[in-house]
């Protein structure tokens, strides 16, 4: 059987042709990703795969890091967050916590399944009515939903649906756990990533449709393993962090190696993993992106703001690197020669430099023509960018402002313009480490920064390399250290230890130490770093000598992703807890039971061992359902996991709970 493996990234969309019968690579082809218009992208790296072999495919396996970017830059659909039960005051207090940006898009609703206490519907429908206008989606989270089955979840949608049309996601259909905030921010980015997936996986069938291709589509979960188009439709969130799972896969695939730490860069975020015993780490809880917090079940993938695409920033005489990302200007120029107008000219114009980066350049994405969501200052400068990009002074000039004055945050964040400038791209290419563009443009804006910040145009390439280097360099610390003291309570990653990090990367890299300093501090590790994605191999052999061993960068490395997502099966778990059921006797509080929920209505047994028994039986059957329902033909393995949880008290050890992990293994049908 053959697989064809595709993974549209930040900058690049890669492909691989893959036996899985030999378990070999047959062909691979990398093109750049196409922001406005992702079947180009997709399109072009399927055209430079071997026709034969296109047609003689079963599948079409994908991972995507387009729902990590999203997170990282703020980007996706404006969604209404409904709280039932929920209270405002411990919202109030956390909501930064989870991810929650703004009060103002939260309704609370009050409600009680625990005590059978109905919403006021009547007022709850009158409340949604006028505000519902100015969202895309709705997520709705209910307190104690496992008391009815999300039964007020469920009833709250169906009166949205008497006034909109928009998408609904009920945050117990989802996930079970019990923090109720940490759901709904989970329901939120679900809802908030539909349109990013949707468009993806139009854009996939419209490519496969140009070239009559018509075979299954299947796409990487953020656990390594795999879903069905349908299901990921329904559960765009189970993408997040996809795309750095599939090069965990693809790394621990083609690394062999019984510990690793797994590097992934690529235009906009690094992803770092790893593997103990050969098999990846599993995240312990729900995994985390920036300031969200989901129980979207994964590897443990740390993800942060650095690649090929970050933007390199100034103030002053330093420089520093973003973690949003740019085009890079090498890449903006081979598409738009006419750039130069501006580029030709820095020197003339700004002969001392200026505080302002202006020889960057602003690129419609998106149209917003009649969208009353949008101002007509934003709606003519995205009708002006139709003709080309704009610089910075000329967007300013178009909107009768000054470059101090310009936001265009807004725009940005929504994906509707995207902003061209300089990168580590441009200056490997300025280096000769990436030769697929030239660097004219490149060198007029690094003359440009020079002059902004004191620095030669020579020394600005090193500079940048360093500050990759450095970045790389302390997150792998960062990650290594919370890693060997993960059950030590109290750890965490304070601003000194970041300070000792610092020290350590600026005396393992210059070799000395100042004269007057009484102790010497270096981190070194014995864990291979296996690098994959594009620019890796530039940055990772200087990290891995600093921090005292080897490194592997693969010849298939800036595919690995897309030869992840084509090497995964089906995989479903689900969770049962069980609870000791307390009662008040005679003023004393005795145990009365067992008290089981999860997925069906909650079951209160006398015995441990027939509760136990019931969470496997009901555990096996929703996980099985789950996994058909993700795609599978048949389960291959069923694995039961119990993990009890108990506590000393007054000399006695005191049952708290049971967590028992249901997990399924599974093939993928490829058939429909």
């Amino acid at each position: 059987m053959i697989g064809i493996g595709i993974d549209t990234g930040g900058t690049c969309t890669d492909a691989v042709v893959f036996d899985i019968t030999e378990r070999c690579i047959l062909a691979s082809a990398k093109s750049q990703t196409t922001h406005d218009h992702l079947e180009q992208g997709i399109g072009n790296s399927l055209d430079k795969l071997p026709k034969e072999l296109l047609h003689q495919a079963s599948f079409l396996a994908l991972s995507t890091t387009l729902a990590t970017n999203a997170c990282v830059e703020n980007k996706g659909g404006r969604v209404f967050m409904i709280f039932i039960g929920v209270s405002e005051k411990v919202v109030r207090n956390t909501y930064r916590d989870y991810g929650f940006e703004s009060l103002d898009d939260i309704l609370f609703v009050e409600g009680n399944a625990k005590e059978h206490t109905e919403p006021g519907w009547d007022l709850f429908e009158m409340e949604i009515a006028e505000r519902l206008s100015a969202y895309d989606s709705v997520a709705i989270a209910q307190m104690n939903a496992e008391e009815n089955g999300g039964a007020y979840e469920q009833k709250a949608a169906e009166l949205v649906r008497r006034h909109s049309s928009m998408p609904i996601v009920c945050a117990y259909h989802l996930f079970h756990d019990r923090n109720v905030i940490q759901r709904g921010a989970s329901a939120l980015l679900n809802a908030r990533l539909l349109p990013v997936i949707d468009g993806f996986l139009k854009a996939v069938r419209s490519s496969m449709q140009l070239r009559n291709l018509n075979y299954p589509v299947v796409i990487m979960r953020s656990d390594g393993s795999l879903m069905n188009e349908t299901y990921a439709l329904n559960h765009p969130v189970e993408t997040l962090l996809c795309g750095p799972a599939a090069s965990v896969m693809g790394g621990a695939y083609l690394g062999h190696y019984p510990k690793s730490v797994i590097i992934d860069m690529g235009g906009t975020t690094s992803d770092i993993a790893l593997v103990k015993d050969h098999l990846p780490v599993r995240a312990d809880n729900g995994i985390q992106i920036g300031s969200w917090r989901t129980f979207v079940k994964g590897l443990y993938v740390d993800t942060f703001g650095l690649g090929g695409d970050s933007e390199i920033c100034y103030q002053e005489n330093n420089l520093f690197l973003s973690d949003r990302r740019v085009m890079p200007l090498c890449i903006l120029a081979a598409q738009y020669p006419d750039l130069f107008r501006v580029l030709d000219n820095l020197d003339d114009n700004y002969w001392k430099g200026h505080s302002k980066p202006m020889y960057s350049f602003y690129i419609k994405q998106k149209d917003i023509a009649g969208n009353s969501r949008y101002t007509e200052e934003e709606q003519t400068l995205v009708r002006m960018l139709e003709d080309g990009p704009l610089s910075l002074a000329e967007t300013a000039h178009a909107l009768h402002t000054d470059v101090y004055k310009l936001n265009l945050q807004r725009l940005e964040d929504e994906g509707i313009i995207l902003r061209s400038g300089l990168t580590p791209t441009d200056m490997m290419c300025i280096r000769g480490d990436f030769t697929l563009y030239d660097a004219k443009a490149s060198r007029l804006a690094v003359a440009f920064l020079a002059k902004s910040t004191h620095h030669t145009p020579e020394e600005i390439p090193a500079l940048v390399y360093e500050l990759v280097e450095k970045k790389l360099y302390k997150n792998i610390v960062r990650i290594l250290l919370e890693d060997r003291f993960r059950k030590t309570k109290g750890y965490a990653y304070t601003d000194e230890i970041n300070l000792l990090a610092e020290e350590c990367f600026r005396f393992s890299k210059d070799g000395q130490d100042n004269p007057n300093h009484l102790i010497q501090a270096r981190f070194q590790s014995d864990a291979v770093l296996v690098g994959v994605g594009a620019p890796i191999h530039v940055f990772l052999p200087e990290v891995a000598r600093l921090l005292g061993t080897t490194c592997f960068v693969p010849q298939e490395a800036g595919v690995t992703n897309a030869l992840g997502a084509v090497i995964g099966d089906i995989r479903a778990e689900v969770i049962i807890h069980i609870k000791a059921n307390y009662e008040m006797n005679s003023e004393e509080e005795t145990k009365s039971g067992y008290y089981v929920y999860g997925v069906r209505e909650p079951q209160i047994f006398e015995a441990y061992a027939e509760a136990l028994a019931y969470a496997k039986e009901a555990g096996e059957t929703a996980a099985r359902e789950k996994a058909l329902e993700q795609g599978a033909i048949e389960i291959s393995d069923v694995i039961f996991q119990e993990e009890q949880q108990n506590a000393m008290a007054y000399g006695m050890d005191l049952f708290l709970g049971s967590e028992v992990h249901v997990e399924v293994i599974g093939k993928m049908d490829f058939t429909s």
